[in-house]
């Protein structure tokens, strides 16, 4: 099953806004909206990276215009005018057929892949992150084979606020550090300090704003094993890693250090409160397979 179907699904009947959406520091929309009629897929496609004007703002029963800065696939030939969304726009009309970014995200990544013209042929986008007003990463991921992926190749790019390519995060091994193994496919970036962050099965990782990677905490090393069991979900304002337990449904948070070579003591120290106050909070709500009830409805800090 493509891990990413889910956005255009959920979008259900009517005309989706957006997949993914995220906020600049001047309050710009960073997101991924989709396309009707590309190449022979059936309903919408998550295809086009678009950000919004500074300042813009959301409001019930209004669309911001999107300004796409890079398009998935240009296979667009069998679109009508009916596939065209007025608020998603490149070079003053509406997205669809020829009028997009061009080249597409395909033949970007395509052009440094060392397997092959065809290594991303069928690829998927994720969720882009702004790494400022200007930068963003956009991660791009090969194409899902049931049969098993790791091993596969995927690009975290970095494209800035016309599209124009800006390098990628270096440093990661198709194969020992895939995202594919259980599908971690989330990158999250602090815009405000200008850093990117990935956690996967077999390491945490972080960049700084030039693709340089800073910091990689492995969990086959015994600090970090806790990770596995792990979901990156955020980087709040604040500067702390925001993650999830895949079974325990807590949130702890992280705070990241200014100077990023200090990040896995951080990390250490987290995981190692994390295991107290969960326990401490375990025995005060009492959870039912791990669904926490407390009737003073307070959130416990971790």
């Amino acid at each position: 099953m493509d891990p990413f179907a889910w956005s255009a699904r959920e979008a259900g009947p009517g005309e989706p806004y957006a997949a993914f959406l995220s906020v600049t520091p001047s309050g710009r929309l960073l997101g991924v909206t989709a396309e009707f009629g590309l190449s022979n897929w059936a309903g919408a496609r998550p295809d086009i990276v678009a950000v919004s004007e500074p300042g813009s703002r959301l409001a019930p029963g209004a669309r911001t215009t999107l300004w796409a800065i890079a398009s998935l696939e240009n296979r667009a030939g069998r679109q009508t005018d009916a596939d065209l969304r007025p608020w998603v726009r490149f070079r003053g009309a509406p997205v669809g057929r020829d009028n997009r970014p061009s080249p597409s995200l395909t033949e970007l990544v395509s052009s440094c892949a060392t397997a092959g013209a065809y290594t991303y042929d069928g690829c998927t986008l994720g969720r882009p992150a702004p790494l400022g007003d200007d930068l963003f990463v956009v991660p791009v991921f090969s194409r899902i084979y049931r049969s098993g992926n790791r091993g596969g190749a995927f690009t975290f790019a970095l494209l800035d606020d016309q599209g124009r390519p800006a390098g990628r995060l270096e440093g990661l091994d198709p194969y020992k550090d895939s995202p594919f193994t259980g599908f971690c496919f989330t990158v999250v970036a602090d815009p405000h300090r200008g850093r990117a962050f990935h956690l996967n099965r077999y390491g945490l990782y972080a960049w700084s704003s030039d693709g340089r990677l800073r910091t990689r905490m492995s969990t086959e090393d015994k600090p970090f094993k806790a990770l596995t069991r792990f979901a990156l979900m955020e980087c709040t304002p604040a500067g702390e890693l925001l993650l999830v337990h895949r079974e325990q449904n807590l949130l702890p948070r992280v705070p990241v250090p200014e100077d990023l070579g200090d990040l896995p003591s951080a990390v250490e120290d987290a995981l190692r409160t994390y295991g107290t106050r969960r326990t401490a909070l375990k025995k005060r709500s009492a959870p039912v397979n791990w669904h926490w009830v407390d009737e003073s409805a307070q959130v416990h800090r971790l």
